[in-house]
This record gives structure tokens, C-alpha cells and sequence, in this order.
């Protein structure tokens, strides 16, 4: 069987002393059943008594489409010293490869424990994007624990892009040169594969969704194919172009004028302060940790610098931050409080809505690194409708679901939605109230 150039980088990898773990994909058609399939028919042949598993978000698409390739692998290569059973597949040689249910069950289940007994040698994850975060971090735990004594434990995760765990985990690292030498990502696209069918890559072009089009033929992982994402990527990269009037800015009246700060729970966490003048980020303050008298001294000094009322100081209240709202006697935001509109589930989520309307106005003229960009970006394409038929309440996705997507807290994300407190207010009309 012929392999493609892409993998057969994967396969070095994957037959190395050194790498752990190996990400390989980016879009459809780029041979990923293939690789994972014949990497471990060779391994397990070479190899006996070896224990392998392939996990899938669901056991019946396991069952379905892996066995289906590992059928098709076989044939066109000449193996046939293997049989299906109940668990998965055995080898003819005692080597066994377990089919893993890596459905995430969050009350039966939560922390994948029915992993916690295996012992395997390596092993596969197919559509790693579906797969919950936890059950790739339980696994590595369970690799090198059987017949390693000749071959190096490894993890293959194949996917195509999603804007969660192994976006994080192997994509940005390998887009931004930041690759550690366990962990490496193999970039394969459908144009990659010289072994498709004639017309896969125009059924590809024909795709009518941009963001769908963007993810499988163009290995995208900045697109997001999720409905209930709030902001589009389009209108994420339209913030960093929008044409910035400096003047006008500059003369944004004070009442105008805004603070807002996300601060680490515990105080172990980074926090960050942004400026705003209207809907103009000017600055973007970061802090690696949350010490309250060093949050409490920038955040003085940027009301003193840029004239700020305390009531457009709005800091997250939660955990540390409330005892820089005391200190300041500025405006705390309380997460889970009631909102202003009984459609929404929290304040937060009232907030999150707003920002998604009006995102269209926002615009970033901090100063700021290419990294730290992406982050932002990223965080943005977080704010997604969650559960909103559970009880008929609108509400966007937890903090702690975005966390195990990105993999850190949605710091930005929470100072864009914060500043949208003021905008969910009544708006005075003074000529109302008899001002002479």
C-alpha cells in the first residue's frame, strides 16, 4: 500500500523514541483511517501480544467506520491473520486491539474511570475533535504499560479542525513554531492525497457553508461549523480591521469611559484589565498572577489617567475579585445573578447576548502581540448559546465547558462581555428628569 508524503511523516513519528504524541489531519480526505489503521496492523504483527485500543466518541461509528478500513487496509496489503470480535479486533498472534466507548457521560461517568484499569501499549483516537478532552488526559495514563519494554508508548489522535482541545493541544503550537518534542502535529489536507477520487475535491469546492467549506477542504481551524457559535470568525477579524477614528476617540466623554477586569478565582490565575473609550479597546493590561494590590494600584492609576467614574469600573466579583471591588467601590459582576431580562438564564449570559449584537461596533486599537491576538480570537469563537431549551432560558456556555475546549480560562472573552453591563442598563433621558 502506497502511502502519501504526509503520512509517511506520521508514520516516522509514530515509529520514533522520542515523540509521544502525534496529531495528524486538518481536513477531510487527508488519509487519516488510513494512517491510524496501518499503523496499527504493523505494529500488532510485529509485535506480539500487544494491546493496542481505538476510541471514538461513540462505540457504534467505532465499530462502523474504523472496522470498515481496517477491512479495506487489510485486503489491499495481503493481511488476513486477524478476527472481529465483541471487544474489537484479535490478532492471530495474541496481539489484541480494544474498541473504546469514549462517549463522555457527565453524571455516570465524569471523570472516565471505566479507563482507569487498562493497560495498553499505544493506541488510536479517531475524530479526536468529538472527544472530550478528559478521556485524551486519562488515556495517556494508560499507554506504556504493556510490552513497552520494546517499543516507545505512543497516542495518535487523528481530526479534522474544531476550535477546542486539539486546536490547542496541536495545532497552535505547530502554527506558531511552539511544537515540543513529544508532541507534533502533521498537517494533511485532501490536496495532500494524490490517492482520492477524481471528483472528492470538487464535491469539496461545491460546499455552500463558507465555515464547513473553510474546515474540510482548507484545514481551517479558525472557522467554526457549530450553530450555536454567536459571532462569526468573519466578524472576529473585522474587530482587528475596523477603521479607528483616533480623535474621536480621544474625545469619548467620561461617561463614556470604561474599566473592566477578569481576575483569577484564586489569585493563581492570569488576570487582565482592558480600557475602553465607547467601544474602543485602548489598552489591554495582562497580570501572570492575580496579586489583588497590583490589580488594585494599575486600575487606580488608569482612573486617574483617563478620568474614569468608579461606576464604569466593572470587576469580576467572584473569588479575589471581590476584594478589589471592596477596595475600590467600584462595580462588581456577579456571574450567576439575575439579569435584567428573565429570557436569560444569569446576568452573564444577558451580557454575552448583548455583546453578540452589538459586536459589530467593537473595535481594538491596544496595542498588542500576534499571540496574544489569537488568543483573543479564539476566546471570541467561545461564545456559543448553550442549553437554552433546557428550561426556555437563553444562556451561553459555561466557563468551565470553554475551559475544557481551549484549555485555559476565557479571560478576554469575560472583559468583552463584562463591559456589556452598562449597555443592558436603562438609558437616562435627562430631559426627562427636568435637568436645566
Amino acid at each position: 500500500m502506497e502511502l502519501t508524503e504526509k503520512q509517511k511523516t506520521a508514520i516516522a513519528l509514530l515509529t520514533d523514541n522520542i515523540t509521544d504524541y502525534v496529531g495528524y489531519g486538518g481536513a477531510a480526505g487527508g488519509g487519516k483511517s488510513v494512517l491510524g489503521c496501518k499503523w496499527l496492523m504493523e505494529l500488532g504483527y510485529y509485535l506480539k501480544g500487544a494491546k493496542f485500543f481505538i476510541g471514538r466518541d461513540s462505540i457504534k461509528d467505532t465499530r462502523g467506520s474504523v472496522l470498515k478500513t481496517w477491512g479495506e487496509v487489510a485486503r489491499v496489503i495481503g493481511f488476513t491473520g486477524y478476527k472481529f470480535d465483541d471487544n474489537g479486533i484479535m490478532f492471530d498472534n495474541g496481539t489484541e486491539i480494544e474498541l473504546l466507548d469514549l462517549t463522555f457521560y457527565p453524571y455516570k461517568d465524569p471523570l472516565f474511570d471505566r479507563l482507569g484499569s487498562k493497560e495498553y501499549t499505544a493506541g488510536w483516537i479517531e475524530e479526536a475533535q468529538q472527544v472530550h478532552n478528559l478521556a485524551f488526559e486519562v488515556l495517556k495514563t494508560r499507554v506504556g504499560r504493556w510490552k513497552n519494554d520494546i517499543v516507545k508508548s505512543k497516542i495518535l489522535c487523528t481530526f479534522n479542525p474544531k476550535k477546542n482541545w486539539v486546536d490547542t493541544v496541536f495545532y497552535r503550537p505547530f502554527v506558531n513554531n511552539k511544537e515540543t518534542k513529544e508532541t507534533k502535529f502533521v498537517y494533511a489536507l485532501p490536496t495532500d492525497n494524490q490517492y482520492l477520487p477524481a471528483d472528492y475535491i470538487k464535491r469539496l469546492h461545491e460546499l455552500k457553508d463558507n465555515a464547513t467549506k473553510q474546515r474540510l477542504l482548507f484545514g481551517n481551524f479558525d472557522y467554526d461549523d457549530d450553530p450555536a457559535t454567536l459571532i462569526d470568525y468573519e466578524s472576529i477579524l473585522n474587530m482587528w480591521n475596523r477603521n479607528i477614528n483616533e480623535e474621536a476617540v480621544r474625545n469619548t466623554p467620561a461617561i463614556h469611559r470604561y474599566i473592566t477586569a477578569d481576575i483569577a478565582r484564586f489569585g493563581s490565575d492570569k488576570a487582565v484589565i482592558m480600557l475602553w473609550y465607547g467601544f474602543t479597546v485602548t489598552e489591554i493590561i495582562t497580570f501572570d498572577t492575580s496579586k489583588t494590590t497590583d490589580i488594585i494600584n494599575t486600575i487606580r492609576a488608569l482612573m486617574a489617567k483617563n478620568g474614569i467614574f468608579r461606576d464604569n469600573v466593572i470587576v469580576d466579583e467572584d473569588g479575589v475579585g471581590g476584594g478589589v471591588v471592596d477596595a475600590l467601590s467600584c462595580r462588581g459582576f456577579v456571574n450567576n445573578s439575575t439579569p435584567r431580562n428573565r429570557a436569560f438564564q444569569n446576568l452573564k449570559s444577558e451580557c454575552g447576548y448583548k455583546l453578540a449584537e452589538i459586536f459589530g461596533s467593537i473595535a481594538i486599537g491596544a496595542k498588542i502581540g500576534e499571540s496574544e491576538k489569537e488568543i483573543i480570537n479564539q476566546e471570541l469563537g467561545q461564545l456559543k448559546t448553550y442549553d437554552s431549551d433546557k428550561d426556555n432560558k437563553l444562556r451561553i456556555m459555561p466557563k468551565e465547558r470553554i475551559k475544557e475546549n481551549i484549555g485555559r480560562s476565557p479571560d478576554y472573552l469575560d472583559n468583552f462581555i463584562m463591559r456589556m453591563y452598562n449597555e443592558i442598563q436603562p438609558k437616562i433621558s435627562f430631559s426627562s428628569v427636568g435637568v436645566a
